[in-house]
């Protein structure tokens, strides 16, 4: 089975990371957002941590009562300049979800870096929590997929 190119018109494979610029779990097709059992503070402090633990990463920008956390990305090599915005909150059953967007300063393609980068990162909070942490979300339309799988 065939599909076709996502809304964004670029067929899958390696021509997509020369269309796209950014990443977003708040968008369908984009890296899934994370729910945990776990303390605001302490996802809060985890992500700190994991910040400060990456190379080439500068804390821009921090506010615990927003829930907001800015960070300039660099890529060593190329240099190149990324924009990553996590956002944590407290959900209506007092889950603490994670949503992270990046974005390429300037330039109009990442070779999938942003993605990737999120990926690393929501992977690392899922390893530092334990398996039973994360809430994960419904099955979709009791279909067998959760949404953001493909």
């Amino acid at each position: 089975m065939t599909e076709g190119p996502p809304e964004g018109g670029h067929g899958g494979g390696l021509s997509h990371w020369f269309h796209e610029h950014s990443a977003d779990t708040r968008e369908p097709g984009g890296p899934e957002p994370r729910l945990y059992e776990i303390a605001f503070s302490r996802v809060w402090d985890q992500l700190l941590k994991y910040v400060a633990r990456c190379w080439w990463w500068t804390l821009a920008h921090r506010d615990e009562d927003l829930g907001l956390i800015s960070v300039r990305c660099v890529v060593p090599l190329l240099r190149w300049a990324d924009d990553l915005t996590i956002w944590v909150a407290l959900d209506s059953n007092g889950l603490t979800r994670v949503e992270v967007f990046s974005r390429a300063r300037r330039r109009d393609y990442d070779l999938g870096m942003n993605r990737r980068r999120i990926q690393r990162l929501l992977k690392s909070l899922d390893r530092a929590f334990g398996p039973r942490a994360r809430v994960l979300p419904p099955l979709v339309d009791g279909g067998g997929e959760r949404p953001g799988e493909a």
